[in-house]
């Protein structure tokens, strides 16, 4: 029963909502069913069919003519891996990828991609991040009145991609965070922190990884069937751009999966220091004691008496103030010499530091902590994504290089 009343639940829920091109507009209608909006689609020049909320298996029995979906095609959409990845199917094209909007949950987004339409599976309701698509398409004298489905299809994988800029930024910046505090106060607690980045970032190179072999195989399977077929021609350029997209995505990765073990090592290095300078600090009180312990125990065996090799400063009246001056002598000897040569205190205020060469990363004190930021500034994530124009409500990614002091 509750199993039921949930899936009564998601289909409140679900929406289906067909945008229909001809040959001088766009035209968008609601649809209550899956029957009425196949229907509809057949009057179009061509559409998009966009369901959310609906399961596969309901989706899978109408697209079946609509659609060229084959019963391989249908069985691997219902019953297949849920993982991101691209199909062939003759005609039709299967792209299976994860969309991680902000604020919103995980899903998959399944694309159908047929001569005549393209259709999106979202068996999850609640919102995606197609919704400024869908105003670009609602408007009356949209630029996209002359795409087509390989066009569309194209736009609607890179808001997919879009989403995951944010969390990737927001990676960067806590991973910066992370290594000024560690290079400040190492702390075990961060240790925690730094794998559950890495076991996220993991989590993320999932979604993305897979996609993008699969595409690099789906382009060679497609570029034998293009001989005398524009459409296929315009099919493997869609899945050629949305390769390159999530190729720029799967370098963030790595260069943050990169960053994150490097936070590792740095605070293994940490605390290796910090046990160094305890062991270093303990070795050079012990080095200070021993000849002060010698002179003790030397004076301490009490041989005195009439013979020449008795010791005369037992019955000297500054016997004991020599002894002791003699102990502070040694004690002061030995600290000034391990100050001389900088083992005790900070050595780099006593020592000059040799100018580092132009464009070569900071050093000095903290060289450590600016290391990361010394080459995001170099490489940030928007020059990875650099080739993108800038449009309104993006920023031009920019480079800045280093100062020629």
């Amino acid at each position: 029963m509750a199993s039921g009343g949930a899936q009564e639940s998601q289909r409140s829920e679900s929406r289906i909502e067909i945008f229909g091109w001809t040959d001088s507009a766009i035209e968008s209608r609601r649809c209550a069913t899956l029957a009425e909006a196949t229907e509809l689609a057949r009057t179009f020049r061509w559409a998009w069919l966009d369901v959310e909320g609906v399961p596969a298996c309901e989706c899978a029995a109408h697209l079946e003519q609509i659609a060229s979906l084959s019963p391989l095609a249908a069985d691997t959409l219902v019953e297949g891996v849920r993982r991101a990845g691209a199909d062939d199917f003759g005609e039709l094209t299967i792209v299976t990828m994860r969309s991680h909007p902000p604020g919103k949950v995980t899903e998959f987004v399944d694309f159908l991609i047929a001569p005549r339409i393209l259709a999106t599976i979202q068996e999850k309701p609640g919102g995606d991040c197609f919704e400024p698509v869908r105003e670009r398409l609602r408007k009356s004298g949209s630029n996209l009145a002359r795409a087509d489905t390989h066009v569309l299809f194209l736009i609607l994988a890179r808001t997919i991609c879009e989403g995951y800029r944010p969390l990737l930024a927001d990676f960067q910046a806590n991973l910066e965070r992370f290594e000024v505090a560690l290079v400040s106060k190492p702390d075990s607690s961060m240790l925690k922190r730094i794998h559950e980045h890495r076991r996220t970032l993991l989590f993320l190179r999932q979604g993305i990884a897979p996609l993008h072999q699969a595409l690099h195989g789906l382009q060679s399977a497609l570029s034998l069937r293009t001989a005398g077929n524009p459409e296929l021609m315009g099919r493997i350029a869609a899945l050629r751009e949305l390769q390159d997209e999530t190729g720029a995505l799967l370098d963030i990765v790595e260069f943050l999966r990169d960053s994150s073990q490097h936070l590792l090592d740095l605070y293994l290095n940490a605390a290796s220091n910090r046990l160094n300078e305890i062991v270093r600090v303990l070795t050079i009180i012990s080095v200070i004691f021993m000849p002060l312990t010698l002179i003790a125990g030397i004076y301490g065996m009490n041989f005195h008496g009439d013979s020449p090799w008795a010791m005369p400063e037992l019955t000297w009246w500054y016997g004991y103030p020599f002894a002791l001056g003699l102990m502070a002598a040694c004690a002061a000897t030995l600290i000034g010499f391990f100050w001389q040569r900088g083992w005790i205190g900070d050595p780099l205020r006593r020592r000059r530091q040799k100018p580092a060469p132009v464009g070569a990363p900071p050093s000095g004190p903290g060289i450590v902590g600016s290391t990361l930021a010394w080459a995001a500034n170099e490489t940030p994530l928007s020059m990875i994504l650099s080739r993108r124009r800038p449009r309104a409500g993006r920023q031009s990614p920019s480079v800045r290089l280093p100062e020629n002091r």
